[in-house]
């Protein structure tokens, strides 16, 4: 069977937790046979088309379009849809994991190929986070951005035959913007971890040393997109008041993005130089070490976080994580231990729950148990199977009745 797969970025390209989903998924098509392309956006330097072990690779690049603009959604259509017609002329299942791409795939692919869904985060919410703390421009023009953005979504639910999210949170939102009756067709399948490669180390002073970080203070780490909505000027603040009362501890912010050079601008000017490192992007490579060598990973969201991938390899790491009560994050911590949870977002609460835990104040948990658990509800071998069986099952059924057949472009 040939799977289309559409995504915001390939992980190869920006890593993230979507872009993570998509890559595990269309590994385990290759594995099974299938045959796997995925569209993402590209930038101009980046090859329109490769082949990286196995998985078919397209990104299409927009024409540069104000994001105000109405014709934005167009323009990536219209990109899309050029690509697809140039490499891929015939398909038998679509598999949206973003709006735009997925939209222009049906299009072109008409309703006969096999169409799922996935929600990673209602795009209306999504956008009005981000307009709300843009330029004027940007914020004036949100209410008709955001209008055609909440029918561009609206279209992807309506033309799918299979749509899933991955946590309650997000179909409870479905349910608020969309309605019930569209919320009631979605199915949970809930995120996953390969957690043969996210392990405890035996000794996590000697993994401390080999990130270079110091062995002699409690290491808190965190990993995000320096985005407004991921609270990581809560975090600094509540940084800078434990520091004030003396509590000693580093602080290593993993990732880049936008806010950057605000949040290192930030973090000079609370005197929490010796205190916080921005470490940038960190390698695929090393990543499984960070979460490992860490006392504990810090997820101090302040607005729509809708699953977690990273809280489940921090947990299965054998390291506790320290949150936020923020959207589909109690749907993962409150299985693990509540106390995890601070009462809010607000700097208060993040610096009570950090001290806490600073003071040995709360529950210590065997690091082999917590990696067990992690694998008994989050582990990626059993939970990809149950995935890929609801998303594309009835196309593989109909792909093993008809044979090798691929459907023609409408």
């Amino acid at each position: 069977m040939r799977v289309l797969i559409t995504s915001f970025a390939h992980f190869s390209d920006r890593p993230s937790g979507s872009a993570r989903v998509v890559l595990d998924e269309a590994v385990e098509l290759l594995r099974r046979g299938d045959e796997v392309w995925i569209l993402a956006r590209g930038k101009p330097n980046h090859p329109e088309y490769e082949v990286k072990e196995g998985i078919h690779l397209l990104r299409y690049v927009p024409a540069e379009v104000a994001s105000w603009n109405p014709a934005r959604g167009n323009v990536h259509q219209k990109a899309a849809r050029g690509v697809l017609i140039r490499h891929l002329s015939k398909v038998d299942a679509v598999h949206g994991h973003a709006p735009l791409p997925y939209l222009a795939a049906l299009d072109l692919y008409g309703d006969r190929v096999h169409s799922c869904y996935t929600i990673h985060s209602p795009a209306k919410m999504e956008m009005d986070l981000v307009w709300k703390t843009s330029g004027i421009l940007r914020r004036s023009a949100a209410p008709a951005g955001l209008l055609a953005i909440n029918r561009i979504e609206r279209a992807c639910l309506h033309r799918s035959r299979v749509i899933t999210a991955l946590s309650q949170y997000t179909i409870d939102c479905i349910a608020t913007i969309h309605g019930e009756k569209v919320a009631r067709t979605v199915r949970l399948l809930p995120g996953w971890v390969d957690t043969s490669r996210y392990t405890p180390v035996k000794n996590r002073d000697h993994a401390k040393k080999q990130l270079g970080w110091p062995c002699d203070i409690p290491i808190l780490f965190t990993l995000r997109r320096l985005v407004a909505r991921m609270g990581l000027d809560h975090l600094l603040d509540a940084s800078h008041r434990l520091q004030s009362e003396g509590v000693k501890f580093h602080l290593m912010i993993g990732g880049n993005g936008p806010l950057r050079g605000k949040l290192e601008e930030q973090s000079r000017s609370l005197g929490l130089d010796n205190t916080v490192t921005f470490m940038g992007q960190i390698s695929d490579a090393k990543l499984p070490l960070a979460y490992a060598a860490c006392d504990a990973f810090v997820l101090p969201t302040a607005a729509l976080e809708c699953f977690g991938l990273i809280a489940l390899e921090a947990l299965s790491s054998g390291r506790p994580v320290l949150a936020t009560p923020v959207g589909a994050i109690p749907e993962i911590i409150e299985k693990f231990d509540p106390s995890w949870i601070s009462q809010s977002a607000a700097v208060d609460d993040i610096a009570d729950l950090l001290r806490r835990f600073l003071a040995g104040k709360l529950a210590e948990h065997n690091p082999t148990q917590l990696h067990e658990l992690t694998r008994r509800n989050y582990s990626r071998s059993s939970l990809i199977p149950a995935y890929i069986e609801t998303t594309l099952g009835c196309a593989m059924s109909k792909d093993n009745d008809q044979g090798d057949v691929a459907r023609n472009v409408s």
